[in-house]
Parts: structure tokens; C-alpha cells; sequence
């Protein structure tokens, strides 16, 4: 059955057609939710909600062909809720810092080290990654999600439009202003040398 059909028979109380959609979207929405909580545990939590939700949604869903993109976002919504409750920043990045702020379009992603790699390049490259997970994660809402769909899931504009109901002079900002966000947290620009002298001057 395509999703309509799913849907249909869910409202219907068809149980074996909530079981065919979840196994038909369990690593969608679990891979979303794992992306910005980065523990298996967690995610397994918020997918549950996430179905639990699409059960009780399932009434306004019954015209929609594909579910996915709905999926996304709920997915989405409620990882990012839970990781601002729980205060649990620490999501694993997928792109090294260097690859993000040379590459505005996606060019490709440096590769994360190996173990057998050099030591000391194996903890700058962790150090980094550290820095733009956390610099992500202070980012508002809309702007994560943006981020986190563009760079994490290589979602176009016009597919994430369709995710977050947004136009896409909405998605572009929010986009852009998550950027330079991410880039003041991560490169913060050094003070001049009149600004350095002042500072000695005061003390």
C-alpha cells in the first residue's frame, strides 16, 4: 500500500497498517532523531513519540501521498525540544569546520580520522568537530533545522521548504544567518591592534 492507503486504513483501526508504516519509516525518523540527539537510546524515545503522534494524526494525513517530509519535521521538532529540555547539546557533527567555511555549496566533506591516523591531527580534527557541535546547538530552532537538513541530510531548498512549510527566501536566510552564527562561534574575529592596546593601556 502507498501511504494514502496506509493512512486510510490506520484511521479505519487497521493495526497491521500502523505496523507496515513504521517499518516502513522507522530508519528515517530514527536517523533523524539520532542526528541532533546523537544517542541511540534518546532516539528511540522520540521516534516512539514521533509515531504515537502520526497515530493521532492520522485523520489530517489521509490526502498526503508521501509522509516523509511530514515525518522530517516531526521528527525534527520534537529531538530538538527534548535537547533543549534536557540541556543534551553534544550531537556528533558530520562535516569538519575546515569543508563548512570553504564550501558554501556542498563540494564534499573531509573525511573524520581514522584511529591509525596520526594522534595529534586525530584530536584537532575531534576538537573541531567538538566546537561546531556545539555551535550548532546554540543555534535557534528554525535555524538548526535548516542547518541540520541541508548539511546533515542534503535536503535542496525547495525540499526543505516542503518540510518546514517555509518559503524559500525563508529557508535561504535562516540558512545564511545560521552560518554566520555557527562561523562567530567557531572563528571569532581577533581584536585589532588598537583594540589590544587600549586593553593594555586600562590594565
Amino acid at each position: 500500500m502507498n501511504d494514502r492507503e496506509l493512512v486510510k486504513a490506520i484511521i479505519r483501526g487497521d493495526n497491521r497498517a500502523m505496523r507496515e508504516l513504521i517499518s516502513k519509516y522507522q530508519d528515517l525518523v530514527l536517523n533523524t532523531c539520532y542526528k541532533v540527539l546523537q544517542s541511540r537510546e534518546d532516539a528511540q524515545d522520540i521516534a516512539q513519540e514521533v509515531f504515537i503522534e502520526t497515530y493521532r494524526s492520522a485523520a489530517g494525513l489521509r490526502y498526503e501521498e508521501d509522509i516523509s517530509f511530514w515525518l522530517y519535521r516531526i521528527s525534527l521538532n520534537k529531538s530538538i525540544n527534548y535537547q533543549k529540555r534536557s540541556q543534551n547539546v553534544l550531537f556528533r557533527s558530520l562535516i569538519q569546520i575546515e569543508t563548512f567555511f570553504h564550501h558554501d555549496s556542498r563540494g564534499g566533506t573531509a573525511a573524520i580520522p581514522h584511529s591509525d591516523d596520526h594522534p595529534g591531527e586525530s584530536l584537532e580534527a575531534a576538537e573541531r568537530q567538538q566546537m561546531l557541535t556545539e555551535a550548532v546547538a546554540t543555534l535557534s530552532a528554525k535555524q538548526q533545522k535548516v542547518f541540520i537538513l541541508y548539511y546533515y541530510e542534503e535536503l535542496s531548498y525547495k525540499q526543505i521548504s516542503e518540510v518546514l512549510g517555509l518559503s524559500g527566501s525563508s529557508v535561504e536566510s535562516l540558512l545564511f544567518r545560521a552560518r554566520e552564527n555557527v562561523r562567530k562561534k567557531c572563528c571569532p574575529v581577533p581584536p585589532s591592534n588598537k583594540e589590544i592596546k587600549t586593553s593594555n593601556h586600562d590594565t
